[in-house]
């Protein structure tokens, strides 16, 4: 009896445990479908999430970047107080189109520890520091710094120019503590991509370039430096007469034997602001070749290259006044200039922005993209810059009780001579390049004037030109273009250029 009592027992524990072994199965597939369920909504909600992003993410890559250009700003005196002037804010409005808006800072903001620098210049350019605010104001973000005038008020003018910009936020390129600091891109980002900027300058004086840092020393501080050199191509009796020359006054520095030179290297005396070392070579085919600096090019396209992959555009900005041989060399770039344009867009610049002539130059559209030689000046007050050094007024042969007009004056002949006697450096562009979906499609151009033949107070700020001014500025850049083989079509007061991809 008790076996069968506990095989019936055992019997109803089996069939209880089968009960509760199926109703567990059945609670776990419950579980485990609810939690398909679940996993698949989460699933779907989460691919439906990606997509939406990456339709919005495609939708902002889509969209229009624009990119403002003007050429240098040379300010002394505030812009907001003109913002009564409809002319001057029609310019300042094409400014701020631009997700991106550039301009070279051709100025310094100097403490009033640092002192005038001491070789020979044109002029020493200062600012007050507050016009920094007033550029931005404007519409700037991207500020190139490298050019002629960086160091005007030394390394401790330079150091305090940095202050300043970073104090107030602003991106920029070209200057730095060191090589390595000058040489560094600066990074905008805007709500249309992030942009990259590097500056150079090809116009300095021997002392003005940074040096690199070392374990052992600190870098010396100044511009990012593009060097050149420029070679004198001359038949065989010129070269002769040159070598009788260079040995007769001990110019100095010729390459190869006594006997059979194969170059003249002459160091000319300091009798200009910049001095150049000559170099003369024989030839069958007379000319003038000038080529940019291999090491420096080598860096300045490997910033470029590391910007690519950093920043969504590309910008890069040189301050060259180098022009090519001739009386309109101004308005014409040197070789070397348009070699690392075409170097700087095979790294992966997008845009290769111009200025120091203080004039415009050509435009050139290569490999889709677009380089501009020269934008001339955008605000242009160096003939109200102040103080200046001794140097400047004994120049022009005055004495320290001279005041400043009477130096600016004596310079210009009274208006008959140097910028306020050309119209060409108060006339301008600004460019708006459109981009959509990553490439360069269009450019146009706005011209502006900046007050030819006014008096000096009343000149160097940008206006809108008028109809016929429009016509002449434009009709002079077509002019300067179409050796690069460019077509600006003008219409309406605009210069327009369609970018084929």
């Amino acid at each position: 009896m008790k076996i069968q009592e506990t095989d019936r027992k055992r019997t109803a524990f089996c069939s209880d445990r089968s009960k509760l072994s199926s109703s567990a199965n059945l609670h776990v597939y419950r579980l485990r479908a609810g939690n398909l369920r679940l996993l698949t909504v989460f699933l779907f909600a989460g691919f439906f999430f990606s997509l939406t992003l990456g339709a919005q993410e495609r939708q902002a890559r889509s969209q229009e970047f624009n990119l403002t250009m003007v050429g240098d700003s040379i300010i002394t005196t505030p812009a907001a107080v003109r913002q009564n002037d409809p002319q001057f804010m029609a310019a300042v409005n094409v400014v701020r189109q631009g997700d991106a808006a550039f301009t070279n800072l051709e100025t310094t903001f100097p403490g009033h520890n640092a002192y005038p620098a001491g070789k020979p210049r044109a002029s020493w350019i200062s600012s007050d520091p507050a016009l920094l605010k007033e550029l931005q104001w404007v519409g700037f973000n991207l500020f190139a710094t490298a050019n002629n005038h960086s160091l005007d008020y030394g390394i401790q003018g330079l150091i305090d120019t940095i202050q300043v910009l970073r104090r107030d936020g602003a991106v920029y390129s070209g200057i730095g503590e060191n090589l390595g600091a000058a040489r560094a891109p600066g990074y905008l980002s805007t709500g249309h991509g992030r942009v990259a900027l590097i500056a150079c300058t090809s116009t300095f004086l021997d002392d003005e370039p940074a040096g690199e840092a070392r374990p052992d020393m600190l870098g010396r501080p100044g511009i990012n430096p593009l060097h050149h050199q420029t070679r004198y191509r001359v038949d065989n009796a010129s070269f002769e007469a040159l070598k009788q020359i260079g040995h007769d006054l001990q110019l100095g520095g010729s390459q190869g034997t006594s006997d059979s030179l194969k170059s003249l290297d002459f160091s000319l005396p300091a009798s200009s602001i910049y001095p150049l070392h000559v170099v003369f070579e024989p030839s069958d085919s007379p000319g003038v070749i000038s080529t940019p600096d291999p090491i420096d090019l080598a860096a300045l396209l490997h910033s470029i290259r590391d910007s690519r992959q950093m920043a969504d555009y590309v910008v890069t900005s040189i301050h060259a006044h180098e022009g090519a041989p001739g009386t309109d060399a101004r308005e014409i770039p040197a070789q070397f200039v348009v070699q690392f344009a075409h170097a700087a867009v095979d790294a992966g610049a997008d845009i290769v922005v111009g200025h120091g002539p203080h004039v415009l130059r050509g435009i050139e559209i290569y490999k889709g993209k677009a380089i501009f030689y020269s934008l001339g000046n955008f605000i242009f007050e160096n003939w109200l810059v102040e103080p200046q050094p001794t140097e400047f007024y004994q120049e022009f042969g005055l004495g320290s009780d001279a005041l400043p007009a009477e130096a600016y004056d004596a310079r210009s002949d009274h208006g008959r001579r140097d910028e306020p006697a050309n119209p060409l450096f108060w006339q301008s562009v600004i460019v708006h390049a459109v981009f959509s979906n990553d490439h360069l499609a269009q450019v146009i151009l706005t011209p502006i004037t900046l007050g030819f033949g006014k008096r000096s107070p009343d000149r160097g700020y940008p206006h809108v030109a008028d109809p016929a001014s429009a016509a002449e500025i434009l009709e002079r850049i077509q002019k300067l273009s179409q050796p690069f083989g460019t077509n600006i079509v003008i219409n309406n007061g605009l210069g327009i250029i369609k970018i084929e991809k």
